[in-house]
């Protein structure tokens, strides 16, 4: 396979593994999953909804590796033994100038300490929006055009909700989405 730099793998759409986790939260009977709300900066995505904390696996790393994305992203430190795993999915987009094919090893990770426990990386996370599962998928059923999500950290003591619909997250196969869901559901504490 060799090692290529991240401007060569996404110029000439080289696969390469990656690591996404997913926080999740329980509140009574309902099931929150944690988004990364991407900094205006960011090249690829800005301002979009992404993935709790990801990041690509260098050479000579395993997925374990991966959970360093977490602290670096958010200030949160987590044990590999904690994730929960829901899969390997091939995913691949492509945009002019930007090809993007992953082996994405994908967990989940029940978040149980307070909300506004983040500390973001600023360059890389504007906040992380909190949204309710199920209306989740009202929306990527096509059910509800907008929906809301909570800010957890930016506006969090204000209650503030940020208003989105689908455009504004960022591009997931949907393989990968209902495999996501249905693990969510699967692992419901």
């Amino acid at each position: 396979m060799g090692t290529r730099s991240r401007a060569e793998v996404h110029t000439h759409g080289y696969w390469h593994e990656t690591f996404h986790c997913w926080f999740f939260r329980r509140e009574a009977d309902k099931i929150y999953l944690l988004f990364q709300l991407r900094a205006a900066s960011k090249k690829d995505y800005p301002l979009k909804l992404d993935i709790t904390a990801a990041g690509h696996l260098l050479a000579g790393e395993t997925p374990a590796d991966g959970i360093r994305e977490i602290t670096e992203e958010l200030g949160v430190v987590v044990n590999y033994d904690d994730l929960l795993p829901v899969d390997i999915i091939p995913v691949s987009f492509e945009m002019e100038g930007f090809i993007d094919r992953e082996f994405c090893h994908i967990y989940l990770y029940h978040y149980q300490a307070p909300i506004p426990g983040f500390v973001l990386q600023e360059e890389e996370v504007a906040d992380v929006v909190s949204v309710e599962i199920n209306t989740l998928t009202a929306l990527l059923s096509g059910e509800k055009p907008r929906i809301n999500g909570l800010s957890c950290v930016r506006s969090f003591s204000s209650g503030q909700l940020i208003t989105f619909d689908e455009h504004d997250l960022a591009p997931y196969t949907h393989t990968y989405i209902t495999k996501l869901l249905q693990a969510l559901r699967q692992y419901q504490i």
